[in-house]
């Protein structure tokens, strides 16, 4: 090799070298300025992923609750008992219903309430009473004569309930009886602790060894 070929080559490695230099110079120098992503960048990234996008589809809301039987509109309710604040009462004569020594009378008493009540079978309780409202001798008896009790009565608003009510005469027991004047009948309604007042003048005894009233089982008119 002459020494202008040696010269040349010598030349020529040279500048691809420093090519080459420059060149990996370069290419680190890319790799170290590119910017990486940041822990923060990737969380975001990763929570705006998992949620709903305002342009996407609607979020699925959970179900209605199955109503439970619980919830269903309440049965109406029975009627209340017929007591003696929803009543009114009179006294009836009966037709024909005289008998020697007593008569025979109708004890009514009516549902005056707006809405139906129920009337418990049995006998009523009735007494006498004086002008100042005090008892005057014995209760009434319980007759046997008429029909037995039968089952619960509904009274609609107006309707009436009976019973049959039969008043000995005062006179049949002469000096014995005491006589004394009454004015009303006290009337409990069955299984009722308050009662109704009816005005009725009659003449009763005080001595509670005679009894001059005698009353049958409630019954519907």
């Amino acid at each position: 090799m002459n020494t202008r070929s040696w010269k040349s080559s010598s030349v020529f490695a040279l500048a691809l070298g420093a090519v080459l230099a420059v060149s990996g110079c370069g290419s680190s120098r890319d790799e170290d300025d590119a910017p990486s992503s940041s822990p923060s960048s990737s969380s975001a990234s990763a929570s705006a992923s998992a949620s709903p996008s305002a342009s996407g589809g609607a979020v699925r809301s959970s179900p209605a609750p199955t109503p439970s039987p619980a919830d269903a509109a309440p049965l109406p309710d029975s009627p209340v008992a017929c007591s003696a604040a929803l009543l009114s009462g009179s006294v009836e004569d009966t037709a024909g219903g005289g008998a020697a020594g007593s008569v025979y009378r109708t004890l009514v008493l009516t549902n005056v309430s707006a809405a139906p009540c129920t009337a418990a079978p049995g006998y009523p309780g009735v007494s006498y009473l004086d002008a100042a409202g005090q008892q005057i001798g014995a209760a009434a008896t319980r007759s046997t004569d008429g029909p037995a009790a039968g089952g619960s009565l509904v009274l609609e608003p107006g309707q009436s309930a009976v019973a049959e009510l039969r008043e000995t005469r005062a006179q049949n027991y002469g000096d014995s009886c005491q006589a004394q004047p009454a004015t009303q009948l006290l009337v409990y309604p069955p299984e009722d602790l308050e009662s109704v007042a009816i005005a009725h003048e009659a003449l009763a005894c005080a001595n509670s060894d005679v009894e001059l009233l005698s009353v049958g089982t409630l019954q519907k008119r």
